[in-house]
């Protein structure tokens, strides 16, 4: 089974390099720009086409790596190709999008397969030992399943099926747990900040505290992972954090409320009685409720 790229990013480059070292066939890579379908296929040690036509030609599985908002492009330019037969897969890695885009595809008979990475990928080269780790949501028409199941067992990545309908929900969880995770992190890291330690000393003396916290989701999971003022239902401690955000970082204020908020509707009957819940979250909106 030989696979070809459309898109020669941090995506397309990372799983070119991962299923070659796999010993799946990289066919190569196609994009608008020539010096990065250059650098994938020397990473890949596969071929630089010169139009998609080729790529076609020569790949079975095509897999498009790019932004998501230029895959109906493509897809339109697929559809148009004189080589394209139905012995041929169409794959996008967008986690938003589902294998509704390529209906054009589809009704010609072809495979198609959204496949969703659940990796963050910042650099060109994601290590091998990562992806090895991850996992994939599938979605798509069965022909399509069925050539990412042989090229999953191959990489012998574990995956589940998705419904096309909860794609977007689905996308919108992963970006809570990735994108925003970061920004609650520069958050705290602002904070910090204000507090009045030095910037360089932060991440190194606060990092430990975000991995154990992790480590302590994955050992018991969310609710018991908790820890601090929110779960002992330590009034004083909350009232003290609203005023000092509300006098030094009022723009932080929002943030500290909706995550009080949310967390105590996490707790609540589970690690806080009903009283206690009704005196901590009138305290919190409270807050809200006079800020604004």
């Amino acid at each position: 089974m030989k696979i070809g790229f459309i898109g020669a990013g941090k995506v397309g480059t990372s799983l070119g390099n991962f299923f070659s070292q796999k010993g799946l066939s990289v066919s190569g890579y196609y994009s608008k720009t020539r010096s990065s379908s250059e650098r994938s296929a020397r990473l890949t040690g596969s071929v630089l086409f010169e139009d998609l036509d080729s790529l076609i030609k020569s790949s079975e599985v095509i897999f498009i790596t790019t932004g998501d908002d230029a895959i109906p492009e493509v897809v339109n330019l697929l559809g148009q190709s004189p080589t394209l037969n139905e012995n041929r897969t169409f794959v996008h890695t967008s986690g938003a999008l589902s294998s509704d885009v390529f209906k054009p595809l589809d009704q010609s008979g072809c495979g198609v397969a959204s496949l969703h990475p659940i990796m963050t990928f910042s650099e060109v080269t994601t290590p091998i030992k990562d992806l090895e780790m991850t996992k994939f949501t599938l979605e798509g028409n069965n022909s399509g399943k069925d050539d990412i199941r042989k090229i999953l067992k191959t990489t012998n990545n574990e995956f589940f099926i998705i419904d096309k309908e909860s794609k977007i929900i689905y996308h919108a969880a992963a970006c809570v747990l990735s994108n925003y995770m970061v920004t609650l992190i520069d958050s705290g890291f602002e904070m910090l900040k204000k507090a009045g330690i030095d910037q360089e000393k932060i991440s190194p003396a606060f990092l430990p505290l975000i991995t154990a916290t992790l480590n302590n989701v994955k050992k018991c999971g969310t609710v018991d992972a908790l820890t601090g003022p929110m779960v002992r239902g330590d009034e004083n401690t909350i009232s003290k954090h609203l005023d000092a955000i509300k006098s030094i970082m009022p723009e932080y204020l929002d943030l500290y409320e909706t995550m009080g908020i949310t967390t105590l509707n996490m707790i609540k009957d589970k690690r806080m009685d009903s009283e206690k819940y009704l005196k901590i979250m009138n305290l919190v909106t409270k807050g809200e409720n006079n800020e604004k």
